[in-house]
């Protein structure tokens, strides 16, 4: 039996909904408190009881989608795989559930540009960079990806799943972007030495 939401939760939650959808369908400058709370059929009191300004409520929903999409691209993950091809699932996986978000796509979209929003974003960055690189930590140390400092690698990967993110919500090119970051991590894996330095073999003519 699913649990019941109280009713005070439920109000919050119908905010939250309503403003997603205005945010998604005007842009987020566009959208006043008065509007969302009349749209949402609640008093400006019942608004503000629950967030101190329209920035927190963005700020929420901002961080409540990033926990969506960390979740969606962490599920995926197999005991006992190699770390790359993990990451390689998981970026799939993330790209899945962005595609799913729907109208929340736009919110996130232009989230990016936002300023008062900015601050929240870049916490959830800096979470993500730290799991990241714990995982790093762990391949480097089984040998399955080459020898870089994880701190700064971590940094790059997620530098360049954050502008592929952008890219998708604002061309829908996922394809093009898809096989640009599997190639990029792809290229971790360490080479095979012997293979590497195996020269081919030239042909020494009679004299």
């Amino acid at each position: 039996m699913a649990r019941r939401i109280p009713q005070g939760q439920q109000t919050r939650e119908r905010i939250l909904a309503v403003a997603l959808r205005e945010f998604a369908e005007r842009g987020y400058s566009a959208v006043s408190v008065e509007e969302i709370s009349e749209t949402a059929g609640v008093s400006k009191g019942a608004f503000y009881y629950w967030f101190a300004d329209k920035d927190e409520l963005g700020r929420e929903l901002q961080h409540d989608l990033y926990e969506r999409l960390t979740t969606a691209s962490m599920r995926v993950l197999q005991p006992g795989e190699d770390i790359l091809s993990g990451m390689l699932r998981s970026f799939h996986s993330y790209l899945a559930a962005l595609g799913d978000l729907g109208e929340a796509r736009f919110f996130l979209r232009d989230a990016w540009v936002i300023p008062a929003l900015e601050e929240s974003g870049r916490r959830d960055h800096e979470d993500a960079i730290a799991m990241v690189r714990g995982i790093l930590v762990i391949a480097r140390e089984r040998g399955e990806i080459v020898d870089l400092d994880p701190d700064a690698l971590a940094r790059v990967l997620m530098g360049a799943w954050a502008e592929a993110t952008l890219h998708v919500l604002r061309t829908g090119e996922r394809t093009t972007t898809v096989a640009v970051v599997e190639h990029l991590i792809r290229s971790l894996r360490p080479l095979d030495r012997s293979s590497a330095l195996r020269k081919p073999k030239q042909k020494v003519n009679a004299k």
